[in-house]
C-alpha cells in the first residue's frame, strides 16, 4: 500500500454490452503476481449480463470487486466516476478486451520506485508497452528502455506511435478529470495533454499488457466518432496549437488541419477560427487540407447513413 491510500492499485474498467470480453480479464487479474488492488467496474448503461457476470466474479475473487451501473454517458463519464470512487494510489484504465500480463502491476510498481523519492512528485506515473496475441509490439517502442519526458514531447519529439498502457496516481487523475459537456465521446488526448504541462510519466520498454481490438469497439469506430463528436476533436487539436510548443512542420500541419476539419463539422467559419490559432499564415496554409479532409469525413457519414450504421450525432 502506498500512502494513506487502501490499496496500492484501482483497476478500473469502463464497459457497456462486453459481457463476454469480461471474464479473460478477470482471469488475468486473478494471476497478478502483485496482489494489493481492487478492480472497480463502471458499467455504462449496459442491458446484457454483465451485471450477473460481475456477480459471479465476486464470488471467486481474490481482491476486492466493486460494480456500478450508470446510465449511458460515453466511457470518458465511467472514468469520472471511477476515480470518485476508486482508493488506490495508482489509478490502473484497463478496458474490457484488453488483458494484463501476470507481472503487470508489480513491474509497475517497481519502476515507480525506482524514481527518486525527491522526483516522485513531477511524475504522474508509469507507462509501458501492448502487445499482440502474435508478440509483436503495439505501435512503437521508446526510444530509450527508460524515458522519462511527458506525452506531448514524446509524440512530437520522439515521434512513438500506437497506444501504450499506463498507471496514474489517483491524485492527478482526479485533478485532471475528462470534460463532460462535450458530447458523449471525448478524446483521452484532451486530458493526457493536459497533464502533460505539469507532469512527467516515466516511460519504460516492457510489455505490460496484450490488446485485443474487437470488431465495433471505439477504435473500430474511430474516425466516425470523432467526426461526429468534432467539439472535443476541435479542442484537442486547438489545445495542442495553445500549448505554444514548437511542433515539428508535419505535425502543425497536421495539428492545424484537424483544428480547421473539426471546425468546419462544427460549422465554425474562417473569421472564428482565424481568431483562435497562433498563426494566420500556417492556418492560410493548412486551409486547403482541413477542407478537404471535412468532405472527406462527409461522404463516409453518408456512406454509414446510407449502411445503417450512423452513430449519435453530438456536433
Amino acid at each position: 500500500m502506498l500512502g494513506k491510500n487502501k490499496y496500492s492499485f484501482t483497476v478500473l474498467t469502463p464497459t457497456f454490452n462486453r459481457a463476454k470480453y469480461l471474464p479473460p480479464l478477470f482471469e488475468s487479474l486473478k494471476a497478478q503476481t502483485f496482489k494489493d488492488f481492487e478492480w472497480v467496474i463502471v458499467d455504462d448503461g449496459s442491458i446484457d449480463e454483465t451485471e450477473s457476470i460481475v456477480s459471479g466474479f465476486k464470488m471467486i475473487a481474490p481482491f476486492p470487486i466493486r460494480y456500478v451501473w450508470k446510465k449511458n454517458g460515453g466511457k470518458h463519464t465511467a472514468i469520472n466516476l471511477g476515480a470518485r470512487m476508486a482508493e488506490g494510489f495508482f489509478f490502473a484504465i484497463m478496458d474490457d478486451d484488453d488483458l494484463y500480463v501476470p507481472s503487470a502491476l508489480e513491474r509497475f510498481l517497481y519502476h515507480w520506485e525506482s524514481i527518486p523519492a525527491k522526483k516522485k512528485n513531477e511524475f504522474l506515473g508509469v507507462c509501458g508497452l501492448f502487445k499482440y496475441d502474435s508478440g509483436k509490439i503495439v505501435g512503437t517502442q521508446f526510444p530509450n528502455d527508460v524515458l522519462d519526458t511527458d506525452d506531448i514531447e514524446l509524440r512530437i519529439r520522439y515521434r512513438v506511435k500506437g497506444d501504450k498502457i499506463s498507471v496514474i496516481r489517483l491524485d492527478v487523475m482526479r485533478e485532471f478529470p475528462f470534460p463532460e459537456n462535450l458530447g458523449r465521446f471525448v478524446t483521452e488526448s484532451i486530458v493526457w495533454n493536459r497533464m502533460a504541462q505539469r507532469y512527467k510519466t516515466r516511460f519504460v520498454n516492457e510489455v505490460f499488457a496484450i490488446k485485443k481490438y474487437q470488431p465495433g469497439g471505439l477504435t473500430d469506430q474511430g474516425r466516425a466518432l470523432r467526426v461526429y463528436n468534432c467539439k472535443s476533436s476541435r479542442l484537442s487539436h486547438y489545445e495542442l496549437l495553445s500549448t505554444h510548443r514548437k511542433l515539428p512542420f508535419d505535425i502543425a500541419v497536421r495539428t492545424y488541419s484537424n483544428f480547421i476539419r473539426y471546425s468546419l463539422h462544427e460549422k465554425i467559419g474562417w473569421r472564428g477560427q482565424v481568431k483562435e490559432v497562433p498563426s494566420k499564415m500556417f492556418w492560410l496554409l493548412c486551409y486547403p487540407i482541413g477542407y478537404g479532409l471535412a468532405y472527406r469525413d462527409r461522404r463516409l457519414l453518408r456512406y454509414l447513413q446510407n449502411q445503417g450504421r450512423e452513430l449519435e450525432k453530438e456536433c
